[in-house]
């Protein structure tokens, strides 16, 4: 039961805090991309560079250094996008949220220790999720891209109103 709880949370807590925060939740799903990204070719370097300045063991340096790469430009975006998202379209930042967090807790458990990853692993909810897996990446990705196109077009407009009432 705890496992599950902590699946939950690791799903539902990032989609909390875009939604509470009215974060823009596809620059968000984003961010995690790109926080994989930076795990998946950066983080031999540096942890390499980290390893000099801890007296942990080269694996636990390793996982500090991939939780890290992958969270910090999600929770810069969270920061720098907050209050970003009218009230009117909340409804329409929540479904980017959700996948979102769903791709959250794709890319942070395989980052955990291997026991925690392993009893969370075994989870009915993590095979169901892992099955999704392409689903919430595309799901994700074309809701984003939907939803900043959308939004980048209503900035266009106003900028133009602006503009023409001078």
């Amino acid at each position: 039961m705890t496992n599950l709880i902590i699946l939950g949370a690791l799903v539902l807590v990032p989609v909390i805090l875009i939604t509470v925060l009215r974060a823009n939740a596809s620059i968000a799903f984003m961010s995690l991309c790109v926080g994989s990204v930076l795990v998946t070719y950066t983080s031999s370097d540096v942890t390499s560079v980290a390893s000099g300045f801890s007296s942990k063991g080269s694996l636990v340096t390793n996982q500090w250094v991939q939780l890290v790469l992958l969270t910090a430009p999600f929770i810069l975006t969270l920061w720098f996008t907050r209050h970003g998202v009218k009230s009117s379209k909340l409804f329409f930042n929540f479904f980017p949220a959700l996948s979102g967090g769903l791709l959250f807790a794709l890319l942070v458990v395989p980052l955990f220790s291997a026991s925690l990853q392993h009893s969370l692993e075994g989870q009915t909810a993590w095979h169901q999720l892992t099955n999704l897996q392409t689903a919430v990446v595309l799901a994700g990705a074309l809701l984003s891209l939907v939803f900043l196109l959308s939004t980048h077009r209503t900035l266009r407009k106003a900028e133009a109103k602006r503009r023409n009432h001078r």
